[in-house]
C-alpha cells in the first residue's frame, strides 16, 4: 500500500474509534460520564453561511441553566455525530420548565453539505434548517 493509502485508511480508522468513542459516552440528561458531566439532547442544528460551521440549538430552564457546556463532535461523509455535555444538574433543585433557547457554533473539518446531523445523546437525527436564529 503506497502512503496515501495508508493515511487515508488512518484517518477512517480514526474518525471511526471516535464515533465509538461518542456513541459510548452518551446518553440522556441523567448518566454522567467518569469525568463528572452529563450528555444531553439538543432540539434543531442549523446550516452556517459558512460551510464548515454547523450550529445546534438546544433549550435551557431559567431556573436551572446549563452550566460549562461542551460538545464532541465525530464527522464520517455520511453524518456528524454531535454529543452535548455540561456539568451534572442539581438533583435537589427544582427546575422551572419555560424554554430559553441557546446556540453552539461548532466548527467542522469538511462541509456540512448534505450529511445527517446526529444527536449523540439519543442517537437520533436532528432536524436541518437553513435559516439560522440571531446569536444573542
Amino acid at each position: 500500500m503506497n502512503r496515501k493509502r495508508w493515511a487515508i485508511a488512518a484517518a477512517v480508522l480514526l474518525v471511526l474509534i471516535a464515533v465509538a468513542a461518542v456513541a459510548k459516552g452518551s446518553g440522556m440528561a441523567g448518566p454522567s460520564s467518569p469525568l463528572g458531566r452529563q450528555g444531553f439532547a439538543f432540539d434543531a442544528a442549523y446550516a452556517d453561511p459558512d460551510p464548515m460551521v454547523l450550529v445546534v440549538r438546544y433549550g435551557d430552564s431559567s431556573s436551572c441553566p446549563s452550566m460549562t457546556v461542551r460538545h464532541a463532535v465525530a464527522e464520517t461523509p455520511d453524518k456528524i455525530v454531535v454529543t452535548l455535555t455540561r456539568e451534572p444538574m442539581p438533583a435537589d433543585k427544582p427546575c422551572t420548565s419555560d424554554y430559553g433557547a441557546r446556540l453552539v457554533r461548532i466548527s467542522l473539518t469538511a462541509p456540512l453539505g448534505r450529511r445527517a446531523v446526529i444527536d449523540g445523546s439519543r442517537q437520533t437525527p436532528v432536524p436541518m434548517s437553513t435559516g439560522i436564529p440571531r446569536f444573542g
